[in-house]
């Protein structure tokens, strides 16, 4: 009696190859998206965080007629990593009334420092405008993003950003500037990439 050779259930080595061949494309086209989608959705917290401060500036203003100004916090270089609101933050923002839910990828600070804006003087020598920005380096690069929001005086004028001196990224559409607004400061010196 003649045996028939049947094939044995399995892949070649070809058919494989050729699927981690495709399953390495697919991953090289997904990862970096998958990055930059973490990278935007953290963006996300520095939008938030900025018009909650923003709010709390014009509480403050009416109250006291003046704008809080507070240097970065929490203290020290940005970084991908989340950092806590430490008890120096709790105090630079304290008199605002402005303290973040849980811990922040960005620093926070606030710029109204009469040098810094081409807005009005108030009695104590105090701007009667502020910047509010974000600093972040998420992706470990080095290079920062920057969300800010410029607040302007009756007139108009604005204050630059405390860190890079940034001031407020044109509208291309109208050519005038963004204010009013939290918006990412576009990328080239003192801005991220994404």
């Amino acid at each position: 009696m003649r045996r028939l050779r049947t094939r044995r259930g399995g892949f070649t080595l070809i058919e494989l190859m050729i699927t981690v061949a495709i399953i390495g494309i697919l991953a090289s086209m997904a990862i970096p998206q998958f990055f930059m989608y973490q990278w935007r959705s953290k963006r996300g917290e520095a939008l938030t965080n900025v018009e909650a401060i923003v709010k709390n500036e014009i509480a403050f203003f009416g109250a006291n007629g003046t704008f809080w100004g507070a240097a970065p916090m929490p203290p020290g270089v940005p970084n991908p990593g989340k950092r806590n609101w430490d008890a120096l933050s709790k105090a630079e923002f304290g008199g605002l009334g402005y303290e973040p839910e849980g811990s922040v990828v960005y620093s926070y600070e606030v710029n109204n420092l009469a040098a810094d804006c081409g807005c009005g003087v108030g009695a104590n020598g105090e701007a009667l405008c502020f910047t509010a920005s974000a600093y972040g380096d998420l992706d470990g690069d080095g290079v920062l993003a920057v969300v800010s929001y410029f607040y302007t005086d009756p007139t108009g004028n604005t204050c630059v950003t405390g860190i890079g001196t940034n001031p407020p990224p044109i509208n291309v559409n109208t050519g005038n500037p963004i204010l009013n607004t939290p918006t990412l400061i576009p990328p080239g010196p003192g801005s991220d990439d994404y």
